[in-house]
């Protein structure tokens, strides 16, 4: 008789506790609303008492303006448009009975990550590469030189839809575990805030991914502030050395050092 999976108990709680709430369609999009929020929050506890340990470019900080005019319209579109979503459309769907595999989850995780930073790459470097895309579109996130973690989420609709597809596309292709999709979410979002955080905290990918696959705050910082053409990637640099668009660490810090010589943490 095959042994029950691990997370069976959890999945079976989430199913009982859960109903007629992780069941909604748009559950996926509240789990993203929720990683947003709290974890924009935590960065911008950080800019507020201008704690410096980890700061990219120590003395460029938001000010309390730059937060609160990048935060309050973000956190009310989301959160407007995730209640009327739920209000308007409230659709269900059935959701397996049984958990998935440690294995699985683990598989189906990378594999959205993997997939939807190969495709949000491309969706990048096809938005700086076309003029119109890049003056009417892309330009709306490029609106700070010295990004911040509300920044992250300060996109054009049009681009926000996209990089929703981007997202959405390789769970409909390996069929994952709503459970694995939900997990994938909220670490993606993390990584999204965390990238344009202006910090550089222990948990970026390229602290912990090895040959200098990892992305995050330290390597994307400088497609912001040094060269718009350079580390288009998020979560990992891994397409930007394969397709010749990577700026390692060490020269991005040496650039740094040159245009803010006290500046450099």
């Amino acid at each position: 008789m095959r042994a029950e999976p691990i997370l069976q108990p959890v999945w079976h709680a989430i199913l009982t506790h859960g109903a007629g709430i992780v069941d909604h369609w748009l559950f996926p999009a509240t789990v993203g609303l929720l990683s947003f929020t709290v974890v924009c929050l935590g960065f911008t506890v950080k800019d507020l008492r201008r704690r410096a340990r980890n700061k990219i470019v120590a003395d460029r900080w938001p000010s309390r303006q730059d937060i609160a005019r990048a935060a309050v319209p973000q956190m009310l579109i989301y959160v407007g448009a995730n209640a009327l979503g739920w209000w308007a459309a409230d659709e269900h769907i059935a959701l397996p009975q049984q958990a998935p595999d440690l294995f699985t989850l683990l598989w189906q995780v990378l594999a959205c990550f993997l997939v939807s930073d190969f495709l949000i790459y491309w969706e990048h470097r096809f938005m700086h590469a076309v003029p119109l895309l890049r003056r009417k579109v892309h330009c709306v996130h490029h609106k700070y030189l010295y990004p911040f973690s509300w920044a992250g989420g300060w996109v054009h609709p049009l681009e926000d839809a996209v990089v929703i597809v981007c997202v959405v596309t390789p769970a409909l292709l390996f069929s994952v575990h709503p459970l694995s999709f939900w997990i994938f979410v909220a670490l993606w979002v993390a990584c999204l805030i965390e990238e344009h955080s202006g910090y550089d905290v222990f948990w970026s990918p390229h602290r912990w991914l090895p040959f200098a696959w990892g992305g995050g705050g330290a390597p994307h910082d400088p497609h912001h502030n040094i060269h718009g053409s350079k580390n288009y990637g998020f979560v990992f640099t891994i397409w930007d050395q394969l397709f010749g668009t990577y700026m390692s660490l060490a020269e991005a810090a040496q650039r740094r050092a040159r245009a803010h010589p006290r500046a450099e943490h």
